[in-house]
């Protein structure tokens, strides 16, 4: 058993390889010629075996039909698993990447958030991944008694984003300030997108200590995903 499971492996090994250079060899495969690769590999080739091993004989018309029937029910499986993926970049590109909890409309306190109904029409069309018709106005009030708050915002994107947005790596970062200027915008300015990385860090460092605790509390309530 154990020679036999070692035959096994050095084929697997072997195969995985040869694998390997094939993809070297051609670069990134398109989507069609991938898409042929798994056809012959995995449709044609083991329906050739069938017909060499099986010792049936079958006429010029069944093996021609099983062929065109294989490569279509192949091709039409490809065809859906390809547009899934593909669909489902395209709405990861529309969001930079980031996937957004599900929010119940009716339960989002528009008054907490300043919110009117396009804000929360673009808000519900954000977390789905939907292309934006206008920026979500934020228009909470800080202290100081300056429109808008950037630190508001990374705090509501932490609770909205699935994982959060606390200390993340560089490429996550660059994506969240695209996302910001993208979508959201203050009430009477637009966000200032080369002060998003310091303020970022200083967010983060805030967080930490338990500063914006509060803050999150209340926010959550009025997401209404407490």
């Amino acid at each position: 058993m154990e020679r036999l499971s070692e035959i096994f492996a050095s084929w697997l090994y072997q195969s995985r390889r040869e694998f390997k250079l094939l993809w070297l060899k051609h670069g990134a495969l398109t989507t069609n010629r991938l898409s042929l690769f798994v056809i012959i590999i995995f449709g044609i080739l083991p329906l050739t075996l069938y017909f060499l091993l099986s010792g049936t004989i079958y006429s010029v018309t069944q093996i021609i039909a099983s062929y065109i029937f294989v490569s279509l029910l192949f091709g039409l499986s490809l065809l859906l698993v390809i547009t899934w993926f593909k669909s489902e970049e395209l709405f990861k590109n529309n969001v930079q990447g980031f996937s957004f909890l599900l929010l119940s409309p009716s339960r989002i306190d528009t008054v907490f958030f300043g919110f009117d109904s396009n804000d929360v029409e673009n808000l519900l069309r954000l977390i789905n991944g939907l292309p934006a018709e206008q920026k979500i106005v934020i228009r909470e009030t800080p202290k100081n008694k300056q429109t808008g708050n950037i630190r508001f915002l990374f705090t509501f994107l932490d609770l909205l984003v699935r994982g959060g947005i606390f200390r993340m790596d560089t490429k996550p970062k660059e994506a969240l300030n695209i996302l910001i200027s993208e979508r959201f915008t203050f009430q009477n300015s637009e966000i200032n997108s080369g002060t998003l990385p310091s303020s970022y860090s200083k967010w983060c460092a805030a967080t930490h200590e338990g500063n914006y605790d509060d803050v999150r509390k209340d926010i959550s309530k009025a997401l209404g995903i407490f």
